[in-house]
């Protein structure tokens, strides 16, 4: 083999895209089917929906977009190795990026909202409970708020976040962003179990047979696995921020993101939806048994 066949042969590279593709519609396709069931079930049974709901909406809403924005991205070279990006791709795969990991912070944020609203509802008294609520929400939105304004005002001019020669730009310390980051994921995720965990303090005292208090409980308690996702996010931003990160930290990070939200809205989802499908067993069984009385 001559030097110029050596020379013309490309590197190889890896490319992660497909994998990353799978993940996040997956996810997104889970997080919607859940979230379909739960708006058809109130409005089967004619029930109003109430703030949880819409909130709910706008966080599937902006999951949808963020997995939208990460797809389109691929299509450019996100997820294969640096070298294996097309040049003129490379400024705009940074824009996406960001603008799908600007959606994938709401769609978490809003979500950890709206299960923070669906415990107000189900928390009958002001007490000490439901202001613990409360402050779950609103230091979740203030920190992850945060995080939002510093993913696009890290750098000025604004065009510097993706294109890194522009001259005079400059940008905040790394370690800054990647310390406060780390912060926000650790947090969120102590948001996440705590929640979780709070539908046994609400349901222990209520007039329930034991059984339907295990099982709301445990509907709820799959908020724990968004809270597992959230901290591991913060090995991943160690990751991607490495010197030799290469395209499989990136596309970590980014499922985690995708994952935080997509399993919290189905936490949320999961006890209306236990509760509709045991109303409408019970409401099937005495039309049976009225069926066969003699």
């Amino acid at each position: 083999m001559d030097l110029h066949t050596v020379r013309s042969t490309p590197a190889p590279f890896d490319d992660y895209s497909p994998v990353l593709n799978f993940v996040i519609w997956v996810l997104t396709g889970y997080a919607t089917i859940f979230i379909s069931l739960r708006l058809w079930g109130k409005h089967h049974r004619s029930l109003r929906l109430w703030w949880d709901d819409y909130i709910l909406i706008a966080s599937w809403g902006a999951l949808l977009l963020g997995c939208i924005f990460q797809t389109v991205d691929t299509a450019l070279g996100f997820g294969r190795s640096q070298h294996a990006i097309p040049l003129e791709n490379i400024e705009m795969t940074r824009l996406l990026s960001t603008i799908a990991g600007f959606f994938l912070i709401l769609a978490a944020a809003w979500s950890k909202t709206s299960f923070g609203f669906t415990l107000l509802r189900l928390t009958s008294t002001d007490g000490m409970l439901k202001k613990l609520v409360w402050f779950a929400i609103w230091t979740t939105n203030i920190c992850i708020t945060g995080s939002c304004i510093i993913q696009w005002a890290h750098c000025w001019p604004l065009d510097r976040i993706w294109r890194q020669e522009v001259p005079g730009g400059k940008c905040l310390p790394l370690g800054l962003m990647n310390g406060y980051n780390m912060f926000v994921a650790a947090y969120s995720g102590t948001i996440d179990v705590m929640l979780a965990l709070l539908p046994c303090k609400i349901f222990g005292p209520l007039m329930m047979k034991r059984k339907e208090k295990i099982g709301i409980t445990i509907a709820m308690g799959m908020g724990v696995f968004a809270g597992i996702a959230s901290f591991t996010k913060i090995l991943a931003i160690h990751n991607v921020n490495r010197p030799n990160a290469g395209p499989e930290h990136v596309v970590v990070l980014m499922a985690l993101g995708t994952a935080e939200g997509a399993i919290t809205i189905v936490a949320v989802c999961m006890p209306v939806l236990r509760t509709l499908l045991m109303r409408e067993s019970n409401h099937l069984l005495k039309s049976s048994l009225l069926n066969h009385v003699p």
